[in-house]
């Protein structure tokens, strides 16, 4: 009797703590008068927070329940004294950290690398120590293999890591600075992103080494369900907005020419003509940051109104399921990448690091946690 009575009473616990979370959410909305001023809006509770067009905006009845935790990682070669604010930018990896080896690979700019656990996130120094034998100057994860580019001039091509050392590799990689979003047996495929200025998502045939393009502004997330690849992208210009394009046959998009993969900023994107693709969703006013699944349930780190939190669509509806920090957690343009059961958002923030990464969400089972580097950006 007495363990009924303490499961009922925790039950309640965490059932009042979620309410008191999503009661922070509903004030914002309620207070927020979307950048116009400030008023209250009696007619704001659980059931609407916001309509955009046919979709409307609530607090889900079935919320997630996740365990969310945030710290601070830290570039070891940290530099503090600019000239220029915006040249502090170098303090932030230069390309996407990665997962390899149940860690999380990232690099700077000095060639070196910095690992951390993904059990508890402490320095791996073994690891640095091994990677660090060669400067790199960009790496990737392709195949569950990781990949890099030398800085020394002395050592053209790709190197593949062997577990003990760097050696040559014959694998082709289209881009040499460019982040890569998925990889599979057929296709290697990237983005370049210019907001409204342009965003093409590039899709690299691994065995004719032809590559086919759309206009995407601007893809972050790839899923591969039902041998449809699924392109999830957002763009944050004015009210923002999102779109998720199917696609079953990638080599029936527009074919890019050596010309057009010399178009930089993603504007190659405009002139794209082929339709073969369809449009699952397409919304004006949220931004939808990344796509993940928890629970077996398809969830989206989606930002409104200056709020960042977990949602999912039920049929036209949006329901808000966690609100995650209970602020305005925000990244312009964002890269996740799955590798096995973990799912890894790295984050951008213009006005912190410019175009590079300043901070990392890993998501596992039922945890969240939180990666910022060097200070916390959670604010």
């Amino acid at each position: 009797m007495k363990r009924c009575l303490f499961l009922l009473f925790s039950l309640l616990i965490i059932s009042h703590g979620n309410a008191q979370e999503f009661d922070k959410l509903i004030d914002h909305f309620k207070y927020n008068s979307f950048g116009w001023g400030r008023k209250v809006t009696d007619s704001i509770n659980s059931s609407f927070l916001y309509r955009l067009n046919d979709h409307s905006v609530s607090i889900s009845k079935n919320p997630i329940k996740i365990t969310v935790d945030s710290l601070v990682i830290l570039n070891p070669n940290v530099k503090q004294d600019f000239e220029d604010w915006e040249d502090r930018y170098i303090n932030f990896p230069r390309s996407t950290s990665v997962i390899y080896d149940g860690n999380i690979i990232s690099l700077f700019d000095d060639g070196r690398f910095v690992c951390h656990h993904l059990d508890g996130y402490q320095r791996n120094n073994i690891l640095e120590e091994s990677l660090n034998k060669k400067k790199i100057k960009y790496h990737w994860i392709i195949d569950n293999e990781l990949y890099g580019i030398p800085q020394s001039f002395l050592s053209n091509g790709v190197y593949k890591w062997s577990g003990d050392k760097w050696k040559r590799s014959r694998v082709k990689i289209p881009v040499k600075d460019k982040s890569i979003l998925f990889t599979d047996e057929h296709f290697i495929v990237y983005r370049l992103c210019n907001g409204e200025f342009g965003g093409t998502i590039y899709f690299y045939d691994r065995k004719t080494n032809e590559t086919y393009f759309t206009k995407s502004n601007c893809a972050h997330t790839i899923e591969k369900k039902d041998k449809q690849y699924h392109v999830v992208a957002n763009l944050g210009h004015m009210m923002g907005m999102s779109e998720i394009k199917t696609i079953s046959d990638p080599t029936m998009l527009d074919k890019a020419t050596q010309k057009d993969l010399k178009i930089d900023h993603g504007s190659l994107g405009y002139k794209a003509k082929s339709t073969a693709y369809e449009k699952q969703l397409d919304i004006f006013g949220i931004q939808l940051f990344s796509k993940f699944d928890i629970d077996n349930r398809e969830l989206f780190l989606a930002h409104l109104d200056e709020r960042t939190f977990l949602a999912e669509f039920i049929e036209n509806d949006i329901k808000v399921v966690h609100p995650l920090f209970n602020n305005d957690k925000y990244t312009h343009d964002p890269i996740t990448r799955k590798y096995g059961e973990y799912t890894l958002i790295s984050m951008d923030f213009y006005g912190i690091g410019l175009e590079r990464e300043v901070s990392l969400l890993v998501i596992k089972d039922n945890k969240i946690t939180l990666l910022d580097w060097n200070e916390s950006h959670n604010k």
